[in-house]
C-alpha cells in the first residue's frame, strides 16, 4: 500500500464521543473537504464491518464521482478501517483512537492507496498524495474544532 496522507491530533473530548462522531461516516462531509455527500447504503450500524456507504467526492480533473465505501475493520473505541472502490486509486482510510486522559483522545487519520502497481506509483499516487495531504490537514483540524466546540456547548 502507498501512504497518501497522515495526520494526528489530540481532541479535548472523551474517546467515546470522538469515536461515535468520527465513525458515523454519514457525517464525514461535515468535517472532511472534498466529500460532497455521503449516505448509508445498507442497514448495518455505522462502525460495523460490512457497513456500506455511497460517497460523492470531488476529484481533481475528474469532477464529482460516486464511490462505494465499505467498513472493513472496526474495533469499538479503537479503530475504523474503510476501503473504497475508486480505481485506479483504490483508497483505504484508517482512523485510530487512543485515550490520553479522562476527557481527551488522540486521533490518527491515514489514507492509503491499495494500488501497488508501478504505473499508479508514478501517475495517480503522487497527485492523490498532494490533494489528500491538504485535505487531511484541513479535515483533522475541522474534526478537532467541531468536537471541541460541541463539548463547550454541552457544558
Amino acid at each position: 500500500m502507498q501512504l497518501l496522507a497522515h495526520q494526528t491530533t489530540t481532541i479535548a473530548r472523551p474517546l467515546e464521543a470522538v469515536f461515535r462522531y468520527a465513525c458515523d461516516l454519514e457525517r464525514f462531509g461535515e468535517w472532511f473537504p472534498g466529500v460532497l455527500a455521503i449516505e448509508s447504503a445498507n442497514t448495518l450500524a455505522p462502525a460495523q464491518p460490512g457497513k456500506e456507504y455511497l460517497e460523492t467526492v470531488e476529484i481533481p480533473f475528474r469532477g464529482k464521482r460516486k464511490v462505494k465505501i465499505t467498513v472493513k475493520e472496526a474495533e469499538a473505541g479503537r479503530r475504523l478501517v474503510t476501503e473504497g472502490r475508486l480505481p485506479p486509486l483504490m483508497p483505504r482510510m484508517e482512523i485510530v483512537f487512543e485515550e490520553v486522559g479522562p476527557a481527551a483522545c488522540q486521533v490518527t487519520w491515514r489514507m492509503l492507496s491499495r494500488n501497488n502497481g508501478l504505473l499508479a506509483r508514478w501517475t495517480v499516487v503522487p497527485l492523490a498524495r498532494r490533494v489528500m495531504r491538504k485535505r487531511a490537514a484541513i479535515g483533522v483540524r475541522r474534526l478537532k474544532d467541531q468536537l471541541e466546540r460541541a463539548g463547550r456547548q454541552e457544558r
